[in-house]
């Protein structure tokens, strides 16, 4: 069996690549905190945003990685609140972020190597984890560690059975961007560049990044240690 975890995968591009890896013959089991409907893979109720959450997660997937002849874990699910100025933020918000960001990331992926077999883990990332953004302190870092985490753990999976990449998607058409443009130009300077790209019709749609990511990512080798980024797979 081909097993596909994906987390986030109720919505948006978790969903569209749930549905992309559903198609190539995975067994698809996605884990959100929400469920997803008119979809036929397998759905885990899951909250990353703590530490009870993230063990019991761990606990429920532990039957799927033992009876797996491979994995995939595409690590997706993100936070982006809480957008404000550092001095403005909500302590509890900062800490439920950090942890789904990227306390859960490497907890996850340290669950699914212990299995010792043949497994990718593709981490999404952002721009936003090699530039700093105002208002998004909490979200360039836990995604700037992600990164960093990936490229060591990339770094150690040399020689193996396993690899271990990055995606970034760029900006597109999903409930987060709608969350960005909610948010007010006092916590987030650049409030106004980022409802520019909905008015002006930049934002790609998940499908369509999904369709890339399965087509780069899965239909070919995967390259360990590489980041993968859309602006660079559509020209």
């Amino acid at each position: 069996m081909k097993l596909a975890l994906i987390t986030g995968a109720s919505r948006g591009l978790g969903r569209a690549i749930a549905q992309e890896l559903q198609a190539r013959d995975y067994e698809v089991v996605g884990l959100s905190r929400s469920q997803a409907e008119d979809v036929t893979y397998q759905q885990l109720p899951v909250d990353l945003s703590n530490i009870s959450g993230i063990e019991t997660t761990i606990k429920d997937i532990t039957p799927l990685l033992e009876n797996a002849d491979s994995i995939l874990l595409v690590q997706n699910a993100a936070w982006i609140e809480p957008i404000h100025r550092v001095g403005q933020l909500d302590g509890e918000k900062v800490t439920a972020h950090v942890n789904a960001n990227l306390l859960a990331p490497m907890l996850l992926a340290n669950a699914v190597l212990a299995f010792d077999k043949p497994t990718e883990l593709i981490h999404v990332t952002s721009g936003a984890a090699k530039r700093p953004i105002s208002g998004w302190s909490a979200y360039c870092g836990t995604k700037a560690g992600l990164d960093h985490f990936t490229e060591t753990l990339a770094l150690e999976l040399e020689g193996t059975s396993h690899r271990a990449a990055l995606f970034n998607p760029g900006v597109m058409d999903t409930s987060m961007q709608a969350e960005i443009r909610s948010s007010s130009k006092e916590a987030f300077a650049d409030l106004e560049q980022f409802r520019s790209y909905e008015t002006e019709g930049r934002l790609r749609s998940p499908e369509t990044v999904a369709r890339v990511f399965a087509e780069q990512l899965i239909d070919r080798p995967l390259e360990n240690g590489k980041t993968y980024s859309i602006y660079d797979l559509i020209k």
